[in-house]
């Protein structure tokens, strides 16, 4: 990518955010919306700054949840997907389970969670887990069962054993699925937490916007959104940045 593109792939998507925010505030103002309805921008964002100390224990608590549960997620899904690769029997008997999790809104098994690990910490970074790893463990199977046959043959002729057959052609030939499986991943462990938030527990982000809205607080409302999305950014940082560290020779 040249410096042209480079810089036009930075400035496009900050260009059409200072646009959609302008023509909301302006909205706003002009159509006098009430800010119970809509908030303005400018006053979200002012209430992300001016009332932040109220914000960062409900951030942190979102933040250690999403992390946690998904750098737990990362090396379970990847496992369970070697394992299932490499035993065909384990893979008939345990695909029919990652498929329901993966298909089963995780949303409708929170009550049973709740009732078994209580409001705390660990019940939501359970949820994380379960719902994270599924996703990360069947793109990681696709990729591993997408390896050529030929590469197998040509790493055991060479008398490679299975961990060194696993680690230098198998794992690197599927980095381009496992990447897929950590992106879907991210964006179900903030979701998943931000769900079990609403039900489950007074602190969090997601329990904070509950409490906003019943309260016509809007701004707040919008604030603990906006902070959610932060959450998402730097979800994405982390796996643009891995991508870029471990898999650059794919570019």
């Amino acid at each position: 990518m040249n410096v042209k593109n480079r810089v036009v792939s930075i400035l496009a998507p900050i260009a059409s955010f200072l646009l959609i925010f302008a023509i909301w505030e302006a909205a706003c103002r002009i159509n006098e919306i009430p800010a119970w309805f809509l908030p303005m921008p400018s006053e979200i964002f002012k209430s992300m700054v001016v009332d932040f100390q109220d914000y960062w224990p409900h951030l942190l608590v979102t933040l250690q949840c999403v992390l946690i549960g998904f750098l737990i997620a990362i090396p379970v899904g990847l496992l369970i997907a070697t394992l299932i690769t490499s035993f065909p029997l384990l893979n008939a008997a345990m695909s029919p389970y990652i498929t329901f999790l993966v298909t089963t809104p995780l949303i409708s098994l929170i009550p049973l969670l709740m009732l078994a690990m209580g409001y705390g910490m660990n019940m939501r970074i359970t949820t994380v887990v379960i719902q994270s790893f599924a996703v990360i463990n069947m793109n990681a199977c696709t990729g591993f069962n997408n390896v050529p046959t030929i590469r197998r043959e040509l790493m055991q002729s060479v008398g490679a054993s299975r961990f060194q057959t696993y680690r230098m052609m198998i794992l690197p030939s599927a980095a381009t699925d496992i990447i897929t499986g950590l992106r879907l991943a991210a964006i179900f462990a903030t979701t998943t937490c931000i769900s079990v938030e609403y039900n489950a527990g007074n602190t969090g982000l997601g329990s904070q916007i509950i409490k906003y809205s019943q309260y016509l607080q809007t701004t707040q409302s919008f604030a603990c959104i906006f902070y959610v999305t932060v959450i998402g950014l730097i979800m994405y940082g982390l796996i643009a940045l891995f991508q870029k560290k471990i898999v650059s020779w794919q570019e």
